[in-house]
């Protein structure tokens, strides 16, 4: 998971030398991260069927695969429309990602466990952008921005070596009521999650593509601090996430959960449009992001598993992960325009804020559809 969900956070982290070498605008580099969002969005769907005919593990050796491939073609990048196609490529992974792992958990854990192993998996992706924000500035500067993505991309055939060493070769099916649930459609729950997550994608799309040229533009730090900045987010995400798994399957309804994490991600961008004045508090802003809105997929997940059934796994999570690549697909583009456009970054950063605002606000709607539904 720290391998197929970090090329996104990547492409943020790596703006500024994409900026400089390649001759990009702010809103070239949102277009980039959009239309790597963009391939999350629409692979999907397709990933998540494919996933519910083969097994986690074959699943999960085709995404590193194509981990290895889109980091190693970005790596070539020459403009701004080959690192558009590369970056789409890149972003394969990130839709496939989740419906491998959730349905090599279903494969393997049993009930009862699985929210802590799914937030432990989780937690991958918050060690991903730990490390490539701490790490990637550094080696780009030292070897050059193409040398330090082609050594990055090697991380992801280590990756399948370890996968074929230890994910089970056969699965073992796991008794419980689940396993006589019969296929059929994704129930609505799920797609409330969906829609859910459509917002955290916007939040975070853009959160992630700009703070580290938020840092060195508007609260004045350098390259290399700006990648720690992510970093903080990443590293204050690891935990976060098991929590989150576990919090999610004791609650039994991920309606509770899912507020707090939009409430986190409101007081996140409300400290870090404050760091402006302190850097402090955009220090904290992004550990708060890491904690509540990069954590939300060990929910999100767990909510695909539980509610999806062992044959819908795959399709379940793709219907989470159509949502939030949706949003991803529409943050960074308009928050680069956004500050384009106006100079500033006061009034995308307020955008950001109300929209995770919309997020409680939807949580509480499905809280309320629910009651009278019972009555």
């Amino acid at each position: 998971m720290a391998l197929s969900m970090v090329p996104g956070p990547i492409i943020g982290i790596l703006s500024r030398f994409f900026i400089d070498d390649l001759g990009l605008t702010r809103t070239e580099m949102g277009a980039v991260a959009t239309g790597h969002a963009f391939v999350i969005m629409a692979a999907s769907l397709p990933l998540g069927y494919l996933a519910d005919r083969i097994s986690g593990r074959w699943m999960l050796v085709l995404m590193l695969s194509f981990v290895f491939l889109g980091l190693m073609t970005m790596s070539f990048s020459w403009s701004l429309w080959s690192l558009f196609v590369f970056a789409g490529l890149a972003g394969l992974p990130s839709g496939g990602g989740n419906s491998a792992t959730n349905n090599i958990i279903v494969e393997n854990v049993p009930p009862g466990a699985r929210g802590w192993i799914t937030g432990i998996k989780q937690a991958g992706v918050q060690m991903g952008v730990f490390l490539a924000g701490a790490l990637l500035p550094a080696m780009a500067q030292a070897l050059g921005w193409r040398r330090a993505l082609a050594l990055w991309s090697l991380m992801a055939l280590v990756g399948i070596g370890f996968t074929l060493a230890i994910v089970p070769a056969r699965p073992v099916r796991r008794p419980g009521k689940e396993a006589l649930e019969a296929g059929g459609p994704v129930p609505r729950a799920v797609w409330w999650v969906s829609v859910y997550g459509v917002t955290m994608g916007i939040g975070m799309g853009a959160f992630f593509a700009f703070l580290p040229l938020y840092a060195q533009e508007r609260v004045g730090v350098s390259v290399g601090l700006a990648g720690m900045v992510v970093a903080v987010s990443g590293v204050s995400g690891v935990g976060a996430r098991m929590v989150w798994g576990r919090i999610a399957e004791r609650a039994g309804d991920p309606i509770k959960p899912l507020i707090g994490v939009g409430l986190l991600g409101i007081g996140a961008v409300a400290l870090v449009w404050a760091g402006s004045y302190s850097a402090l508090l955009m220090w904290f802003g992004s550990g708060l992001m890491g904690i509540g809105p990069g954590a939300w997929m060990s929910v999100g997940m767990f909510a695909a598993i539980s509610m999806a059934g062992p044959n819908r796994t795959g399709t379940g999570t793709a219907m989470v992960m159509l949502g939030f690549g949706l949003g991803l697909t529409i943050g960074p583009v308009i928050f680069g325009w956004a500050v384009d456009t106006t100079g500033s970054y006061d009034i995308p950063l307020a955008a950001v804020l109300l929209n995770f605002a919309a997020s409680v606000l939807l949580m509480l709607a499905w809280r309320s559809r629910k009651a009278r539904l019972a009555v």
